[in-house]
């Protein structure tokens, strides 16, 4: 049930930066970043607006019989029709490049939103999968020490919005924020993965190939721009 349910309605992340019904005036994209609890809903108006992304609220989570609160479910049906949703970017919690627990109980409440509604996440108004993850603004080293260690090994873990990392491949979460504000985080990344503004000509126009200078576009676009691919790899 959840892999022809959600695949319906998934599309990669550059479908949804050019969505045809993500019109400049009303369109809107919303963020949801899905936790035990709760789910953290953003939206962001079209970049060529630019109109900065926005942390809605916290929506509460609470179940009975593996079904979602109707009231969370009217709450954000509320907000979609408010703001003229047109897309979804979900939140992909990946725990060091792999599917987990969470990316699991991400598509469980997905799969009980498309079961339990019928005007939110649908094949017009889909959704898609961003891993958020922080770039490095650290020069990475290549060079090895006398024992063949790379210097990455032998620092101190940096900083970057409440995660670190050891390695220059492997992150640890460190942020308790609000759901919310991480969708908003998931948003605005995705917008500098899929859009190029410029603010001096006052346009944002989607870039001609995915961008090469964040962490995590490697993972993020060029392999969830293969929608089957994306979905086989989330439901292992």
């Amino acid at each position: 049930m959840i892999a022809t349910k959600l695949s319906s309605a998934l599309v990669s992340p550059s479908k949804v930066a050019g969505i045809l019904d993500w019109r400049r005036s009303v369109g809107a994209v919303m963020g949801l970043d899905i936790t035990k609890d709760r789910i953290g809903v953003a939206v962001a108006e079209h970049p060529e607006n630019f109109a900065e992304t926005a942390a809605l609220k916290s929506l509460s989570l609470p179940r009975k019989n593996h079904e979602l609160s109707r009231d969370a479910i009217a709450e954000l049906e509320a907000m979609v029709r408010q703001h003229h949703v047109c897309a979804f970017v979900v939140n992909w919690p990946l725990n060091e490049g792999r599917t987990g627990e969470q990316c699991g109980k991400t598509l469980q409440v997905l799969d009980c939103l498309i079961d339990q509604s019928n005007s939110l996440i649908t094949r017009k108004r889909p959704f898609t999968l961003w891993g958020n993850r922080p770039s490095t603004t650290a020069t990475v080293s290549f060079n090895v020490d006398e024992w063949g260690r790379s210097a990455d090994f032998a620092r101190a873990p940096d900083y970057f919005d409440g995660m670190s990392y050891s390695s220059k491949n492997v992150f640890v979460n460190h942020n308790t924020s609000d759901p919310a504000n991480v969708a908003a985080g998931v948003l605005r990344d995705w917008i500098k993965c899929n859009w190029v503004v410029d603010s001096k000509m006052g346009k944002a126009t989607p870039p001609k190939k995915p961008a090469s200078n964040y962490f995590f576009s490697a993972h993020s676009v060029d392999e969830y721009n293969n929608e089957s691919a994306c979905l086989k790899a989330a439901l292992l």
